[in-house]
């Protein structure tokens, strides 16, 4: 937790009385029961939803042909890594347009 960022949450008692006993239940401290709590109600939802946007903007753009060598291959696939890497998936650079080395 290096970037880890600190704040204040108000509780009412329902609230508080819940966190603890899911707290002592687990043996953990009241904010790292928090903190998993965050991360299964808004982190990994918002991480899910990006990937389904990811797979819907893939399914759009149709069938892709297959290199036809594997040095093609490797170029493509180290394209689109250092796309995916930037957050610039472009794929609009014509697949025929290398000459196997």
């Amino acid at each position: 937790m290096g970037d880890a960022r600190r704040i204040q949450v108000t509780l009412d008692a329902r609230g508080y009385a819940a966190v603890s006993r899911i707290a002592r239940r687990e043996g953990k401290k009241l904010a790292a029961v928090v903190r998993e709590a965050v991360e299964q109600y808004c982190v990994l939802p918002e991480a899910r939803q990006r990937r389904l946007e990811a797979i819907d903007r893939l399914y759009a753009k149709g069938a892709v042909p297959a290199p036809e060598s594997l040095p093609e291959w490797e170029r493509q696939y180290s394209r689109l890594k250092a796309g995916l890497a930037t957050g610039s998936l472009d794929t609009t650079e014509d697949p025929g347009s290398h000459e196997d080395s």
